[in-house]
């Protein structure tokens, strides 16, 4: 799930014909024991309590859960990610050509075997019209090896001769400025979007970028310099396949690293990084100017094409007061190593197969995946990211009902309702503050499945050219973020294709999305019942909506502007609160003597524990006095609430994924999200009968919202 970054409640499901009403009715209550046995630690499979009268006995795949997925043998109040995923985990090991797998994964699989079929179908040209021919020829470019084999270097050689060509200040900037024409980013990278403090127009922000690593960390932390020594060890390997000696090309690769080395340590740690206040720093390009001398900005803006906003804010303004110093640093010669070093790795995939091979072993060496994914995979990757609102388009139309858009949003206006009235019974917030947070979540605006009108591309795609294919999709792409600084924020832009399995809230725009990828089972289905998809779409809504209200979201008013709204002691009692999950996160270990990194995934965490308790409140709403409640195979609807939260997560990581990911990424391990938001979660543990100081109810839970 990410974070950038109205309606009258409907039916929620037609009636099913193995279990009348599953959709619609009911619920409630934890009248009967859990599948595992009642209590803490029992070990039995067979359910031990009374039926309630209206109870309707039904199984797990009746209502869109998995008998095969659980683990019987492990108790729910010490393990529960075991008990509702040990199944799926067992009979599930991480393909080869991957570093996770998980249901996401298995969502993905499916999505790309339908986009597949359209690209396809799409590549035999016939009869196509414009948008359908030019998704065609970019898939069928891609998978022509052939063709990319027979053209070498040659679509990325005018660049590559800018770049091996440097031998001044001048030709320095020229190589540079193609190269974030081009989309890579080297040394730092520039973006458009919403002015954090007058949120109706976009600016120019600049930042950081240029590393080949995954993160800064991996340059400075002894415990990951065997990466480093495998970095240096495939920059000279890619170096010498773009033509460098040997010798020569070992050398450079020293002098790649040294540079991001540099680079490294003026860039931000991902901590650092959340602090939105202190990424903000405005200024203008008169200022920048002066500051950065090394730098003729007004011949960069021009060789991007593009205007600067009055405005720029610069994001880490150590790094631009020392860019002068880096720039002098190093001789001309080693620029010409770090760039052609990453212009060569990044259009890898374009070129012929020794490239992508070597590529793969960096990502080899980072992840610990064993076999590089087939081609026509990562071709639908290419084609996605090059057209994807063409793709998504002809994917909606093809496999999207118009019933699972009505469908959940009816499940987001529901959790909306119950977090606005938890909202108002917050007892550690004031009524001034509490007024304006209601005001905020009124007008969150919902995007759900696609947009309204799809973007055209305006470029041209050959069937012969692949790698000039990427380059002039970047160049578009480019300019056209950039294009909009200084112009109106257009709130209605997705920023996920329709097919991706995620969604996400913007701070800036006030806006939730959720794609139509991610409305499939084990999130969401129409033939599931309430209980199921509230545990699986309903806690990616709920999280989604939390975002609005995490540390970061919470710094941001109703129309998306930076802006204090707390009273003080409100605020002193939101952050004690944020820092008792902080806290306790860290506490989980992931890896032996390797723990998550509470302050880096704080915001998504307090949107987890947020999101699964706004999601079982407005699941227990919709089944409120319902006339009849079904019980699937022992366990009451409450329970099958929890065990939908935990198949959507169930997940595998190799070890040196899951180093990257605590290195890098803002969410907690999977089992750690369904860990961490239900121990913290009073229902959950009187569902199961935990008693307390069991791992799933510990004796300081934290609470937020």
């Amino acid at each position: 799930m990410s974070s950038r970054n109205a309606l009258t409640l409907l039916a929620i499901a037609a009636c099913s014909a193995k279990a009348p009403g599953l959709g619609t009715n009911a619920s409630g209550g934890s009248a009967v024991a859990p599948a595992g046995g009642a209590g803490v630690g029992s070990g039995s499979s067979t359910p031990v309590a009374r039926l309630p009268a209206n109870a309707v006995k039904v199984t797990l795949a009746d209502v869109g859960l998995e008998a095969s997925s659980l683990d019987r043998t492990a108790d729910p109040c010490l393990d529960f990610y075991q008990y509702a995923c040990g199944g799926w985990l067992a009979t599930n090991p991480i393909p080869a050509d991957r570093a996770r797998w998980a249901r996401f994964s298995e969502i993905d699989e499916k999505t790309k075997t339908a986009t597949k079929a359209l690209l396809e179908e799409a590549a035999k040209g016939i009869g196509a019209d414009t948008a359908t021919k030019k998704l065609g020829d970019f898939y069928a470019a891609c998978m022509d090896e052939g063709a990319i084999e027979r053209a070498g270097i040659a679509s990325i050689k005018p660049l590559l001769d800018k770049v091996t060509k440097i031998r001044d200040a001048r030709t320095w900037l020229t190589a540079l400025v193609e190269l974030h024409r081009h989309g890579h980013w080297v040394v730092w990278r520039v973006h458009a979007m919403a002015d954090l403090e007058e949120s109706t127009t976009n600016v120019m922000y600049l930042e950081t970028s240029g590393l080949g690593l995954p993160d800064r960390d991996y340059y400075v932390k002894p415990e990951l310099k065997d990466k480093v020594d495998a970095y240096k060890l495939h920059v000279g390997k890619l170096l010498a396949l773009g033509g460098m000696a040997g010798p020569a090309a070992d050398t450079a690769a020293g002098d790649v690293l040294a540079i991001e080395i540099e680079l490294a340590n003026l860039t931000k740690t991902g901590v650092e990084s959340r602090d939105v206040p202190a990424s903000y720093n405005p200024t203008d390009a008169v200022a920048l100017g002066k500051q950065v001398k090394s730098i003729d900005w007004k011949a960069y803006w021009k060789g991007l094409g593009v205007v600067p906003s009055k405005k720029l804010v610069i994001g880490t303004p150590k790094f631009f007061a020392a860019l002068d110093k880096v720039r002098g640093k190093f001789t001309f010669p080693q620029w010409t190593s770090y760039f052609t070093y990453h212009l060569l790795h990044d259009a890898a995939f374009a070129l012929p197969k020794a490239f992508d091979d070597e590529a793969f072993q960096l990502e080899r060496a980072i992840s610990g995946v064993e076999k590089q994914r087939e081609r026509s995979k990562r071709c639908i990757e290419a084609t996605q990211g090059a057209l994807g609102e063409l793709l998504g388009a002809q994917y909606i139309a093809k496999y999207f009902p118009p019933a699972s858009r009505q469908m959940a949003t009816g499940y987001i206006d529901a959790i909306i309702k119950v977090m606005g009235d938890e909202i108002g019974r917050l007892t550690w917030m004031s009524e001034d503050t509490r007024k304006i947070a209601t005001a905020k979540l009124g007008k969150v605006a919902r995007m759900i499945g696609y947009p309204d009108k799809f973007r055209t591309y305006d470029y041209e795609v050959r069937r012969d050219d692949f790698a000039g294919n990427s380059q002039r999709s970047a160049v578009f792409e480019t300019k056209r973020v950039l294009s909009r600084a200084g112009k109106p924020v257009d709130r209605s832009e997705w920023q996920m294709d329709t097919y991706t399995v995620n969604a996400y809230y913007d701070p800036t725009a006030n806006t939730t999305a959720l794609p139509a990828g991610i409305l499939q089972p084990p999130f969401f289905g129409p033939e599931r019942s309430v209980a199921a998809n509230l545990g699986g779409i309903g806690m990616v809504i709920g999280h989604e909506l939390t975002h609005g209200f995490d540390d970061q979201g919470a710094q941001f008013d109703a129309d998306g502007n930076l802006k204090n709204w707390w009273k003080p002691d409100d605020e002193a009692a939101f952050k004690t609160r944020g820092t008792c999950v902080a806290d306790q996160y860290s506490t989980f270990e992931a890896l032996p003597k390797q723990f998550v990194q509470g302050r880096l995934t704080l915001g998504e965490d307090i949107a987890d524990l947020g999101g699964v308790k706004m999601a079982f409140k407005a699941y227990r709403s919709l089944r409120k006095d319902a006339p009849k409640v079904f019980v699937a195979d022992g366990f009451d609807e409450d329970q099958q609430f929890f065990l939908a939260v935990g198949q959507a997560w169930c997940s595998k990581d190799r070890p040196a994924e899951v180093q990257r990911r605590l290195t890098t990424d803002r969410h907690s391990p999977p089992k750690f999200r369904v860990f961490g938001a239900l121990r913290n979660l009073p229902e959950f543990s009187q569902s199961f009968r935990c008693a307390a100081g069991t791992a799933m109810r510990p004796a300081n839970a934290c609470s937020v919202w």
